[in-house]
């Protein structure tokens, strides 16, 4: 990547791309007032633990942009398999639906779990994954009344942070 003021796609420039930050996106967790007071790094690529502005300066992910702590930014396999499955079908629901790689990794996944775990319910991040373990534990008890009725609160850490969901939050 270059390192000029223009940027590539469409040869959009850098004080466009800020301006239209600042203009159309809400960022998460963030103070947008004080957001658009700052400049911050406009991030154009990655590849593996690193990620590369519009100007070509790097950057170590130290956050691992959070969902890519495992593998790393543009992981070959990774990108191969979600373009295979892109050529079939970019998404279906399991609402009423099923499909044939959830099918699949379901199976897997109960295959090395261990005993007892048999179902493996879906969720796309950590918060919705708390949540869905809250509801599940709370239905559990609810159907369960005779063997522990005491049981009707979840312990969390104070000011601890699982996700935003409001049941993880």
């Amino acid at each position: 990547m270059e390192k000029n003021r223009d940027y590539a796609p469409g040869n959009v420039t850098h004080d466009r791309l800020v301006n239209d930050d600042k203009s159309f996106v809400w960022h998460p967790f963030t103070q947008m007032r004080d957001w658009c007071q700052e400049e911050h790094p406009i991030i154009a690529s990655g590849k593996g633990a690193l990620l590369r502005d519009i100007h070509g300066r790097q950057y170590i992910d130290g956050v691992a942009s959070i969902w890519t702590n495992v593998h790393g930014h543009c992981h070959d396999k990774i990108d191969g398999a979600i373009r295979a499955q892109l050529s079939k079908v970019a998404h279906t629901t399991l609402l009423g639906l099923a499909n044939v790689p959830s099918i699949q990794l379901a199976r897997k996944l109960v295959e090395i779990a261990p005993p007892g775990l048999s179902k493996v319910f879906y969720s796309d991040n950590g918060s919705t994954a708390v949540e869905v373990t809250l509801k599940t534990a709370f239905q559990y008890w609810r159907q369960k009344p005779d063997l522990k009725p005491e049981k009707t609160k979840f312990i969390s850490f104070s000011n601890g942070y699982h996700g935003d969901t409001i049941g993880a939050v």
